[in-house]
């Protein structure tokens, strides 16, 4: 399985633990597969969504053959397996062969385990990261990075309550700090 930590620094990796630098090192097919695997709702998006967020200055053309290497790019890099299309209009991840540390975060979060969203949570998502010439991904990605860390903060708050509530003042003084 391929691991793609976006909480602070992005890191990437095959299933045999290599760092995949390729796909790194390429700042728009890496934000491809953040959106792919992070945007809400989960599932398929439109290519003519993704041409918007990814390449607003091409024209239709230029902008869907950029699209198209840069998930062919993907494809080879990562397995034809990890990133599918649905009815020819829409992409997404298959999440059997790509884990991500924000849907495993949000995923304790909604399940009640706390502690376990607060040990994945590694710094604001795509830490430093920046897309040029890619305005509408970069409002998407203020957005989420101010909802997950707003769900970070009541996280910790919720264990600090909790230790509070049992007398641990200084397991709650932990959590405060």
């Amino acid at each position: 399985m391929i691991r793609f930590r976006t909480l602070g620094a992005l890191d990437l990796r095959g299933s045999d633990g290599q760092e995949l630098r390729g796909v790194l090192s390429q700042p728009k097919r890496a934000a491809l597969l953040a959106y792919l695997a992070l945007a809400t709702p989960r599932g398929f998006h439109r290519r003519d969504t993704l041409l918007a967020l990814f390449w607003p200055e091409y024209d239709a053309e230029h902008a869907r053959n950029a699209l198209s290497q840069a998930v062919h790019f993907l494809r080879r890099s990562l397995g034809a397996e990890v990133i599918v299309s649905h009815n020819g209009d829409e992409l997404g991840v298959e999440r059997g062969h790509l884990s991500c540390d924000v849907i495993e975060f949000e995923e304790a979060l909604d399940a009640g385990r706390v502690a376990q969203a607060v040990d994945l949570y590694r710094g604001e998502l795509l830490e430093g990261f920046h897309v040029s010439a890619a305005p509408e991904f970069e409002r998407w990605l203020e957005g989420e990075r101010k909802r997950l860390a707003d769900r970070y903060v009541a996280a910790v708050e919720a264990l600090a309550v909790e230790r509070e509530s049992v007398g641990d003042f200084a397991g709650a003084v932990t959590w405060w700090r």
